[in-house]
C-alpha cells in the first residue's frame, strides 16, 4: 500500500517546483527559500488538507500546534519545540496557576515569529482544568489565546 495514501488534498497547488538533474542546490538557495515563505503550511481543516496558508493563518495553526504538543516527547520537533503543561500533573491548583503563565510564554516565545505573550485571565473551571486566555503577538498580528490545561493524571 502506499504510504501517501491516507493524505487527501483538495485543492491543487499549481507551484511545484520540479528540479532537473542539472540543477544545483546550494545552501544560499535554500537560505532565500526561507526567507521568502517562512510561515507557508498546509491549510488543515476537520483532519484534512485543504490547500496552504501563510503568515497570519500559519501562525494561527503554529500557536495551536505549540500549545497541543508536549515538549521533549517526539524527536521530530526540537527540545525547544512545544510545552510543559504535563510538568503540573498532580501538583496544586494554586502552583498551577503560576506555572502555567510561565510555561505557555515559554513555550510561544521560543517561536521566533513571537514578539511577545500577554496573558488576561486564568481562570479554573473544574477541580483539575485551568482556562488560559490572553495575546499571542506575532510579526503577522495578534492571535488570540483561549485554551485549557488539565492537571489530573486521567
Amino acid at each position: 500500500m502506499d504510504e501517501d495514501s491516507n493524505i487527501i488534498v483538495t485543492e491543487d497547488d499549481d507551484n511545484d517546483i520540479e528540479l532537473e538533474d542539472n540543477d544545483v542546490d546550494t545552501e544560499e538557495d535554500d537560505d532565500e527559500v526561507l526567507e521568502d515563505e517562512p510561515t507557508l503550511t498546509f491549510k488543515v481543516e476537520n483532519g484534512r488538507i485543504r490547500g496552504k496558508v501563510d503568515e497570519q493563518a500559519a501562525m494561527v495553526q503554529a500557536v495551536d500546534k505549540i500549545l497541543q504538543t508536549e515538549r521533549l516527547v517526539y524527536p521530530i520537533y526540537t527540545e525547544q519545540y512545544g510545552n510543559d503543561f504535563n510538568d503540573l500533573i498532580g501538583k496544586n491548583m494554586g502552583y498551577a496557576k503560576v506555572e502555567v503563565d510561565r510555561m505557555l510564554k515559554e513555550a510561544l516565545l521560543a517561536d521566533d515569529r513571537v514578539t511577545d505573550v500577554q496573558i488576561d485571565e486564568i481562570e479554573q473551571i473544574n477541580r483539575d482544568t485551568l482556562q488560559v486566555k490572553g495575546t499571542c503577538f506575532t510579526v503577522f498580528g495578534k492571535i488570540n489565546i483561549d485554551s485549557e490545561v488539565d492537571i489530573d493524571e486521567s
